[in-house]
């Protein structure tokens, strides 16, 4: 009987804590615009991002295209992107979404061998300015970014 007593007693508590926890979290949401009425402040949650476009052109000393070169973009290391492979004219395009910091690095790898020449890998350090922003965000996004990159790789020796 004290069993059944308890059991009635905690399911009772936990149907009064189950509603009053609904109530309270519907009274902290806000309208479809992000802002809450009585307050007029702007509620989000999520993390700041901006959409970044690395392009260049990869060519070797004397000028010319330099084809089948993997382009990275990492930053500390790691890398933000998928790489990407220069064409027959050494273009390579890197469009991503990540953090806004202001500096990255922009590796060239050559992953062909000799089909094209024997290079040099090369790392190039990246600084994103306030100016290289063409599109201005809204709330989290910071907007977007393009940088252009061209990439001189020497020949091994």
């Amino acid at each position: 009987m004290v069993r059944k007593m308890n059991r009635s007693l905690i399911r009772g508590i936990n149907w009064i804590l189950t509603g009053l926890l609904s109530m309270l979290g519907f009274s902290g949401c806000s309208d479809k615009d992000g802002v809450t009425p009585e307050y007029g402040v702007m509620m989000e949650y999520g993390t700041p991002y901006a959409t970044f476009l690395f392009q260049g052109k990869v060519t070797d000393k004397a000028g010319k295209p330099v084809q089948d070169i993997k382009v990275e973009v990492s930053r500390d290391d790691r890398p933000v992107a998928n790489p990407t492979i220069t064409n027959a004219y050494g273009q390579y395009f890197a469009e991503f979404k990540f953090f806004p910091h202001k500096d990255f690095q922009v590796i060239a790898s050559d992953i062909d061998g000799e089909a094209n020449g024997s290079y040099r890998n090369d790392t190039i350090r990246v600084e994103i300015a306030e100016t290289d922003y063409y599109e201005q965000g809204e709330g989290w996004n910071k907007g977007s970014a393009a940088k252009e990159i061209n990439i001189v790789l020497k020949e091994k020796e």
